[in-house]
């Protein structure tokens, strides 16, 4: 039962965690001032403010479900490079792989924890 617990307390750090990425991605086109497709920076501003407020819902515990919203946010971050046709350019598409990878990975930890903890009677 006491690991039970201990994975209920990492969630909220988890979604910390994708809450920065957020951050760091919404930061990224001024940070490293991407050239390149206008589109690439447009998608970084969107989807790191979208992951950002997701992540924070999540990480207080507004809305569960919310870790499923930033799983598929990730995933969406990391295929945009391709899917938005800016693979050539290195600073963007390294920025969302980066953060579309952790987005992704922190978000089926968080995804897993709550299945765990879920009760049966």
């Amino acid at each position: 039962m006491r690991k039970v617990e201990e994975r209920v307390s990492l969630l909220p750090k988890l979604n910390t965690v994708n809450a920065i990425a957020g951050a760091v991605l919404f930061c990224c086109p001024w940070v490293l001032s991407y050239e390149g497709p206008l589109l690439a920076s447009i998608n970084a501003w969107i989807f790191g403010l979208v992951l950002m407020v997701a992540a924070t819902a999540a990480a207080t515990g507004i809305w569960p479900k919310l870790n499923l919203a930033c799983l598929s946010i990730g995933v969406w971050i990391f295929a945009a490079p391709w899917a938005l046709n800016f693979s050539n350019y290195a600073d963007p598409t390294t920025s969302h792989l980066a953060t579309g990878a952790i987005v992704t990975l922190v978000s089926l930890a968080c995804s897993r924890g709550r299945w765990i903890t879920r009760t049966h009677r």
